[in-house]
């Protein structure tokens, strides 16, 4: 390994720091190429200081330079053959401190950086790379969506949210981790509703929610990726109950649009759902965790309609406005449709873009 250092301060002499501090063999070398920029005014010995401290790091390549304007602590990874390729510029400023991505380091910091550089070179893309929707990387999205598409194949209907979790994470590659105080509110009560041939992530999201909870994918530092059941938050993000579809709701669900001629008088918001349901086209899942909290019963609930021609669609929505209640056309990870009852606030979103 050879650490170079452009002209700058003692180096403007045109003194070369050539070696290597590595004590392990080559093939433990971790695959990170780290450019230090020094601003102007760092301490005179703090060039020859920290190559020699990061020459004892087991980096692939470290280079030092004077920086410019633009510099900014960045890294940048790439795959090749032989496994990511992690190139790190880093920020020598004039307190002496090394700036990388999110951390910052000083002299006596040794342990902490080796342990950091490690880490970061056994993540690859994990450690430190953009973070998007709960926290992780892209191909861990992909990896936790690939999961959740798997399909429902056995009935729900008369299972508890235990039930079917643990019937679902036989199939799951990803482990599924229960928080504290979880356990009794999955085994309260079957679920009640049909989530058969739904796609497994929202399947598994509805029926938590059926009982106040939710499901995070997670990646903790040094850990594997994992999918965490917890305590309902609105402040938490948690995967959602249902995707918003790029398809217009027309094609996706066309049924809906059919006319009919109606009448509803002296029956109850369940008795009506019970008749129109068939006419969406699309399975109607009420959101009982929200109508529980707002003591919504649609069975003593009674709706009305004046008789005369409409569509599905309206029919529903002028019913569950008499109950505060409003539906959202829905798509699973397979994009599947389905219509989500529910009563829209903070404790109740929209779907997921």
């Amino acid at each position: 390994m050879m650490i170079r250092a452009a002209n700058y301060g003692l180096f403007a002499l045109g003194v070369m720091v050539l070696g290597s501090w590595n004590s392990k063999p080559a093939s433990a070398t971790l695959p990170i190429h780290l450019e230090v920029a020094m601003e102007a005014g760092v301490p005179i010995t703090a060039p020859q200081e920290w190559a020699k401290l990061l020459g004892k790091l087991d980096l692939r390549r470290v280079r030092l330079r004077s920086a410019r304007a633009d510099d900014q602590p960045a890294i940048e990874i790439s795959e090749s053959t032989a496994g990511p390729r992690i190139k790190l510029l880093g920020i020598l400023n004039r307190r002496n401190e090394l700036l990388l991505p999110k951390h910052r380091f000083k002299p006596h910091d040794l342990s902490v950086m080796r342990a950091y550089f490690e880490q970061l070179a056994a993540e690859g893309t994990e450690a430190d790379a953009d973070l998007g929707r709960f926290g992780l990387t892209k191909k861990q999205f992909f990896a936790v969506h690939a999961d959740f598409s798997r399909v429902v194949a056995f009935s729900t209907k008369d299972l508890t949210a235990a039930e079917v979790l643990r019937k679902l994470d036989e199939k799951f590659s990803l482990p599924v981790i229960r928080s504290k105080g979880t356990n009794s509110r999955l085994n309260r009560s079957p679920l009640g509703i049909e989530l058969r041939h739904m796609a497994a992530g929202t399947a598994l999201a509805m029926a938590l929610r059926q009982e106040g909870l939710a499901l995070r994918p997670e990646k903790p530092r040094g850990k594997p990726l994992q999918l965490r059941i917890v305590p309902y938050d609105s402040t938490l993000e948690t995967w959602p109950v249902g995707w918003k579809s790029e398809v217009s709701i027309r094609q996706l669900a066309p049924k809906m649009f059919e006319s009919l001629t109606i009448e509803i008088a002296s029956h109850t918001l369940a008795q009506v759902l019970d008749v129109l349901t068939p006419r969406l086209g699309v399975p109607l899942i009420l959101d009982r965790w929200t109508l529980e909290k707002n003591a919504i019963d649609p069975s003593k609930i009674e709706v009305k309609i004046s008789r005369g021609k409409t569509y599905a669609k309206r029919a529903v929505d002028r019913i569950l406005s008499q109950a505060r209640l409003a539906g959202e056309l829905r798509v699973d990870e397979q994009g599947h449709p389905f219509y989500w009852v529910t009563q829209f606030g903070k404790e109740s979103l929209r779907a997921a873009n």
